[in-house]
């Protein structure tokens, strides 16, 4: 089989590999009357009973109209009416307006009022092939608008679209706040990994990476959104063979995407998966034995949801019992509970552990580092999906200590301060010098200079923040024994995974800054905290203005040692 994307021909392979897990119910899936011997695939809804669909041209031909790499014609878009008790569709017809083009067009989305549309073509606009510098017509995604008529008029390519890298398949979030597509443009992680970018009244953001929870080292493409899931396709090697379709939580804490079960995939190409949110009736595509010729649609209903496993995220630090120093090279160890270790990491300068868990379950951590005595100590997690849990390990003699920042109890500013007092610094606070502050909110010592913020999706230090941490440099030099971290934050838009990187590279952004002007290496450390630790309510899902998410892009330089 030969399908259109990023301008290149895809040969699937299907092989034997250790299957991940399936989830979902579904019904008998059914081939489509409408289907042909050529390749129909890709639909999406319009409206409540209209199916959008593309196709190979049909009808009269032209010179120079049919695809080399598999010899059928340029793809067209169809639509069709959806018959709601059989979910077979009739009265196809070709769409009309400006919408197809010479070359390929497919894969559109609609707006729920049915007034705009995104859709994807080969990148031709104004009559002008783009070309890459290899000599290949790479995919963009457009816009236009739907008239009365029901004509697609004022078509535009989206920002984004780039004669060097292919954009396309179009999804929107049910808000219609956020448009998902595919691509292969600079910084994927495979051969094309699932982008989102946001809508907004003044047009669109910056494309975001959904990260390594979402995308693979393989093709991740045809996303489709559906109460807080997103349903997309994947060539990567656990599924059943060729391509499967695959589901991901995107709130929350998000466990890896579980494969739909049969008779969804099987061991063909399947993809291009929708469902309605009502009905729970849907299609896919596949070029599965028995179909009419290439790619077909195939209708299905829904008879179980999929289901995510609980999990949760443990993470934290591992220190010295006496002196609090960070310990780079400590060994952590998590087993179940009759002893089998799950999984081993060794920690770097950060100090940092993260380990995914299942809810509700027995576990033991321990701890391990040379001329230190490995101590454990068990945990139970509770039912909570997505929650985290921050924990301290702190190696010594006796035995370990776990501090929790979740449980619940409230702490006066005293006891906040004792806490988190660095070694070094004076019993009274008011002995502090004017440099370092103490945190109302958590206690944290901090040194006293204005926060330094970032531009959304950036870790670029501009004038302002070299001018602050200039005085963290004085205070180091001020103080030659003095440790701190600096802890990098983001705002609460953007998948968790995209968060965490971005805020690590601002940290490792200000660390290498102040080491590059002499500070030793050894006396700060940099982590980023995502958006884990918000300074206001704009958490995912509240409607925040720019400045209340920008006070969220944070850097702050908290004393470790005096």
């Amino acid at each position: 089989m030969k399908r259109i994307f990023l301008a290149l021909c895809m040969f699937s392979i299907a092989f034997l590999s250790a299957q991940t897990e399936t989830s979902g119910k579904y019904g008998t899936v059914k081939n489509l009357e409408i289907n042909t011997k050529n390749s129909d695939f890709g639909p999406s809804y319009l409206g409540e009973n209209q199916l959008i669909f593309a196709s190979p041209k049909r009808g009269f031909r032209i010179i120079k109209d049919v695809w080399e790499q598999n010899g059928q014609r340029f793809l067209e878009l169809y639509v069709g009416t959806i018959n709601n008790e059989t979910g077979e569709v009739s009265e196809q017809e070709k769409l009309k307006g400006e919408v197809n083009s010479r070359y390929h067009d497919a894969q559109a989305v609609f707006t729920k009022d049915g007034k705009t549309v995104y859709f994807t073509r080969d990148n031709y606009y104004n009559k002008i092939l783009g070309i890459d510098n290899k000599g290949w017509t790479n995919l963009a995604m457009f816009k236009a608008s739907v008239n009365n008529e029901g004509e697609w008029i004022n078509i535009i390519p989206m920002p984004f679209n780039n004669v060097e890298y292919s954009v396309g398949h179009p999804a929107l979030s049910e808000d219609e706040k956020t448009l998902y597509f595919a691509s292969d443009m600079p910084g994927t992680l495979g051969e094309t990994d699932i982008f989102k970018v946001d809508v907004n009244q003044s047009g669109f953001g910056n494309p975001t990476n959904m990260g390594d929870k979402v995308n693979s080292t393989s093709k991740d493409w045809f996303p489709f959104v559906d109460k807080g899931v997103l349903y997309f396709t994947s060539d990567r090697g656990e599924g059943m063979g060729g391509s499967d379709i695959y589901a991901a939580k995107l709130e929350g804490f998000s466990p890896d995407p579980v494969l739909l079960s049969e008779p969804i995939n099987s061991a063909a190409d399947d993809f291009a998966f929708i469902i309605d949110n009502e009905t729970r009736k849907g299609y896919f595509s596949s070029n599965r034995e028995g179909g009419k010729g290439d790619d077909d649609i195939y209708s299905f209903l829904e008879e179980e949801t999929v289901e995510f496993k609980c999990k949760q995220l443990v993470t934290g630090e591992v220190r010295d019992k006496n002196t609090t120093d960070l310990l780079p090279g400590a060994e952590v160890v998590l087993s179940d509970e009759e002893g089998n270790v799950l999984e081993t990491m060794v920690v770097g300068e950060d100090g940092v552990f993260t380990f995914e868990v299942l809810c509700e379950t027995v576990y033991k951590l321990e701890g391990k580092k040379v001329n230190y005595t490995p101590q454990s100590k068990g945990f139970t997690t509770d039912n909570e999906a997505d929650k985290e849990s921050k924990l301290l390990i702190l190696l010594g003699t006796g035995d370990i200590d776990f501090i929790s920042d979740g449980s619940g109890v409230d702490k006066t500013t005293e006891e906040l301060f004792r806490d988190n007092k660095p070694e070094g610094a004076p019993e009274d606070p008011d002995d502090l010098p004017e440099e370092i502050k103490i945190s109302t909110i958590d206690g944290k010592y901090l040194v006293n200079i204005n926060p330094i913020y970032f531009d959304l999706n950036s870790s670029y230090l501009n004038k302002q923040a070299k001018g602050e941490l200039q005085k963290v440099i004085d205070l180091m030099n001020q103080y030659p024994e003095m440790i701190i971290e600096s802890a990098s934050h983001t705002d609460s838009r953007g998948a968790d995974g995209y968060n965490m990187w971005l805020s690590d590279r601002r940290a490792k952004s200000t660390v290498s800054y102040i080491i590059e002007r002499g500070i030793d290496a050894s006396r700060i450390t940099g982590r980023g905290y995502g958006a884990s630790q918000l300074m206001n309510d704009c958490e995912k899902g509240v409607k925040c203005t720019d400045a209340e998410h920008a006070a969220n892009r944070r850097t702050e330089f908290q004393v470790i040692k005096m």
